[in-house]
């Protein structure tokens, strides 16, 4: 089955980087609007057999890339593609993947099935927020990581000696994976969420005084988090500047006041989601194309 490569609004930069990286063009899509702001799809691209890959990110404006994505999906299946595939790197309320008070949507199981009714025979997402959201979907979900491009960019830029710290418990696992092949240890902050955008450090427990210091998480969404780690980890004597690695760099709200103000190397983050504008941070993006495209290459032609 021959492939066609298609690509929504959300990320035509990193779409261009997945066809330069699979070695595929682009196929002919055109995506306007109507006066009334209603999406005008047209797929010029024959597609009649093909398996299509769409890719579609779902960052903010996650409702408005969704449709898009809906509407992708099912132009290309009118038109009878064989299957279809889509690439999307961020995932959306992937951190609602769980029900704290019992009075909450899960939003993660809802996108799934929002995701499944536009007929997508599978999706390709890129380091997951939780591997409980593979849970939530039907159709399977393959994992693209960006942990192993993020460790070899560190590699030769973290100072020694070093710790790699975990913002929070959930971050632990990804922490060991960053600390492992770069031979350090790891220590832990432990804090207590205030709000969607503040969080209360209580403690840390592993040894970072006279250390500098890489924290790990797997998105920096407002920054809160990882700026209480940043602030904790210097109050107990770590040395500045602090490193802070992300898969996905969302950047929104107050992250950018936030950021600036801390003592940072750098942040590194890939380029799952576009580019914030005027960065006021030392800003580092790694290509996700790779991981993403290695994930690809068994289903393709």
């Amino acid at each position: 089955m021959r492939t066609v490569l298609l690509a929504g609004t959300s990320h035509p930069a990193l779409a261009a980087d997945l066809s330069a990286e699979l070695k595929r063009p682009l196929g002919a899509c055109a995506v306007r609007r109507f006066p009334d702001g209603e999406l005008d799809i047209e797929v010029a691209e024959d597609v009649r057999g093909a398996h299509v890959v769409l890719v579609q990110g779902l960052h903010h404006p996650t409702g408005e890339h969704l449709l898009e994505l809906a509407l992708l999906t099912d132009v290309v299946r009118r038109e009878g593609a064989g299957s279809v595939t889509a690439v999307v790197p961020y995932l959306g309320y992937a951190r609602q993947d769980r029900r704290e008070s019992g009075k909450e949507p899960l939003g993660a199981r809802v996108l799934a099935e929002l995701m499944a009714a536009s007929r997508l025979d599978r999706v390709v997402c890129l380091d997951l927020h939780s591997k409980a959201v593979e849970g939530c979907f039907e159709r399977p979900v393959l994992h693209a990581a960006a942990v192993p491009a993020l460790i070899e960019h560190l590699r030769t830029r973290v100072l020694s000696p070093a710790v790699v710290v975990s913002p929070d418990l959930g971050a632990v696992k990804r922490a060991e994976a960053f600390a492992r092949p770069l031979g350090l240890g790891v220590a832990v902050v432990h804090k207590q969420r205030l709000s969607g955008q503040d969080v209360k450090v209580e403690r840390i427990v592993g040894e970072v005084e006279g250390q500098h210091v890489v924290v790990v998480d797997d998105m920096i969404s407002t920054g809160g988090t990882l700026a209480a780690a940043v602030q904790t980890v210097l109050a107990h004597g770590a040395k500045p500047p602090v490193t802070v690695v992300a898969s996905h760099g969302l950047f929104v709200g107050p992250a950018n006041e936030r950021l600036a103000a801390l003592p940072l190397a750098r942040v590194v983050v890939t380029d799952s989601v576009p580019a914030p504008v005027s960065p006021r941070f030392p800003l580092e993006r790694v290509r996700s194309a790779p991981a993403l495209a290695a994930a690809l290459r068994p289903l393709l032609d």
